[in-house]
């Protein structure tokens, strides 16, 4: 299949001819998926279309931007038939889960992403992997013909700063902070956002952080870093999977750590491989060996089996690199 983008015009003529649009983002939703979801669905609202987002359920720090009650419940996926799905923040339509059969079910389908590993499976994509996040994306699509309000504004921002970890990675770009800077200028809670997603967390989380460090082990003369949490040590922290994302970026943070591995149990025989690497590397290519995807720097993949078997399977990955 060519890789070819369509024109935000050509999209945006498709969508003003529907009345029903759905919403959804990947498995495992982070703050940009949730973001890019629900600021394009604010916005569409605002125009006076019916919209449903589709998505997992999610961290409760992600409340401070995102409306429940726009959420459809999953027991309405076998008859919801939108007049168009838009994908937000996923390289492949087997990334939107339980989702996709409402993807294939839509009239129109729109793929907006800005992952390199993107398969352009809509009828219309937009694809861009210079852009920090999927935030950014819809923020570019909606600045021209959509007005924004604080909503808007809040989901964006809370994207945006998600993928950037507070506009730290690289994809950062003098474009990105401008659109951050704009806004900015709406009333949003740009203190309580950051502090939602970086520095507040429950005491389950932190016990699992700290499990996961203590498991920790170094490989490939310190180059490797790698830990994991089963379903078992997740419950016995007293928390959920849905609490784990730090775990990686953290482990990432050790010196002399090129490449950082974060496994855990999302369900018997489902282990969620999770990659961070410095410059030099690319963990998007060690997460393809495996079906997944990501970024350069930033990537992950979903393993069958035990976590020791998909260690092992990775870490005969890594031996080829090392």
């Amino acid at each position: 299949m060519k890789k070819m983008n369509n024109t935000f015009e050509q999209i945006k003529q498709v969508l003003k001819q529907c009345d029903t649009i759905a919403i959804g983002g990947h498995q495992n939703p982070d703050g940009d998926a949730i973001g890019a979801c629900f600021a394009l669905a604010y916005a569409f609202k605002k125009q006076g279309k019916k919209v449903a987002v589709l998505l997992e359920q999610f961290a409760k720090k992600y409340d401070i931007i995102a409306k429940k009650e726009l959420i459809l419940p999953l027991e309405e996926y076998d008859t919801f038939q939108p007049d168009a799905f838009v994908a937000l923040d996923s390289g492949d339509k087997g990334r939107l889960g339980a989702a996709e059969v409402v993807f294939e079910r839509a009239k129109e389908k729109i793929n907006m992403d800005h992952h390199a590993s993107n398969t352009y499976f809509g009828e219309y994509n937009y694809v861009d992997s210079n852009a920090s996040s999927t935030a950014e994306v819809v923020y570019t699509f909606l600045r021209e013909d959509f007005s924004f309000d604080k909503e808007i504004a809040s989901a964006l921002y809370a994207g945006i700063l998600y993928d950037t970890a507070g506009f730290r990675h690289s994809s950062t770009s003098p474009f990105t902070m401008m659109a951050a800077a704009e806004l900015m200028t709406y009333p949003i809670n740009a203190n309580q956002i950051y502090t939602a997603f970086f520095d507040n967390r429950s005491f389950s989380e932190l016990k699992i952080l700290a499990k996961a460090f203590d498991k920790a082990e170094r490989y490939f003369n310190h180059a490797v870093i790698y830990t994991s949490l089963t379903s078992k040590e997740i419950l016995q922290c007293h928390g959920s999977n849905k609490e784990v994302d730090a775990v990686v970026n953290f482990i990432k943070g050790v010196e002399d750590v090129k490449i950082a591995c974060f496994l855990y149990e999302k369900a018997e025989n489902e282990v969620k491989a999770s990659f961070r690497c410095a410059n030099g590397f690319d963990v998007c290519k060690l997460a393809q060996n495996f079906g997944g995807g990501g970024h350069v720097k930033a990537a992950g993949c979903t393993i069958y089996g035990s976590i020791e078997q998909a260690w092992e399977k990775i870490y005969q990955q890594l031996e080829k690199l090392f």
